[in-house]
Formats: structure tokens, sequence, C-alpha cells
């Protein structure tokens, strides 16, 4: 074992969340070889700390992904929890690419029932994991309905993903938005788009 990963181990147990998480993260990345991080993180699964508990389930299917079966539903359970455990599991199942196909469905319904935030990350997530532009479409159009300014920004922004795709409701959005800001961001897109 080297001297990266045995740092990587005791930081797993420092007394600074912080620090647990990042290295968490660090070997995750490692895959494989961070193996030996395994029975550390398995101690957090089922933790009080439900960052941690997503953390870790994340982090082990990527050292080991013949974890994947057993710990996917715990991500896909945690897609209930609140405020920024919930974005950590959208974030985990994201990055396990196919492995996490299973989750679609309640990405799905996060999506459609999420606040503004989460739904633009659960409908980033299916994206990634589809291919399959619609969720994005929708929740963009969604969000465009809102009356609160920043949030139809965000909208712009969450639509300019899909290229070409997003042209014709940005076109809209540039003349039609009753907000200067968010004419103007759809212009900027507009633009940006086709350079």
């Amino acid at each position: 074992m080297n001297d990266e990963i045995l740092g990587l181990l005791d930081q797993l147990q420092d007394p600074d969340r912080t620090e647990r998480m990042s290295a968490a993260a660090e070997l995750a990345c490692m895959e494989r070889e961070a193996a030996p991080a395994i029975p550390i993180l398995r101690q957090w699964i089922g933790s009080d700390d439900k960052y941690a508990h997503v953390t870790a389930a994340g982090a082990i299917i990527h050292i080991d992904n013949s974890e994947a079966d057993l710990l996917i539903p715990l991500l896909i359970e945690a897609l209930g929890f609140d405020g920024i455990t919930q974005w950590q599991a959208v974030c985990q199942l994201e990055s396990l690419g196919d492995l996490a196909l299973p989750a679609v469905p309640a990405l799905k319904r996060l999506a459609n029932t999420g606040e503004a935030t989460i739904s633009w990350i659960a409908s980033d997530a299916l994206y990634q994991l589809t291919g399959d532009p619609s969720m994005i479409i929708d929740v963009g159009e969604r969000l465009l309905q809102s009356s609160d300014e920043l949030v139809r920004v965000v909208a712009v922004e969450h639509l300019m993903q899909l290229g070409d795709q997003s042209l014709p409701i940005l076109a809209t959005v540039a003349v039609e938005d009753e907000s200067d800001l968010v004419r103007n961001r759809a212009n900027s897109a507009l633009k940006e788009l086709k350079t």
C-alpha cells in the first residue's frame, strides 16, 4: 500500500468531518487501489450522519462495483433525504453511469416534484445516465414559468447544455420574458450557442 493511500486512510478517521469526506472522495477516484478503505467506509453506512452514509455508499461502489447491487438502493432511498444529502445522492448516482440505471425512475420523480435546484440537478443526472434530453427540456420549461427571475435565469443555463435543441425555447425567452435580466441571459445564450 502506498503512502498516499495510507495518508487517506488516516484522514478517513480524522475528527474533522470535512477531512473525512474529502478523503472518501479522493479514495473513490482511486478505484480498486483504494480497497483497504472499504471497511472504514462501511462503518459510515447507516450512521446518523446521512451525508457520510451517502458519500460512503458512492465511494464503495467506485472502489468495488461488485457492491453496486447492495448499495444503489441506499442511494435511491437517499433521494428522499433533505438538503445537501439529497444533492449528494443525485451526484453519486450520476457519477456511477450505467450502474445507476435502476435509479432512473426515482430521479424522474425527483426532477418532476423537487424544488428548482434539485429538479435541475436530477434532470442533469438523468440526461447523463440516459442521454435523453426530454427531462432537461421539461424541467427547463417548468422553471421558465417561475415568478422568480433568478430561477428563470437558471432555466436558461440549464437548457443551454442541450445546444441546438434549446434554440427555439431560448429564442422565445429572449423576446417574451418580462425580465430584462432573463431576456439578456437568453440572448447571450443564443449568441454562445451559435458561435
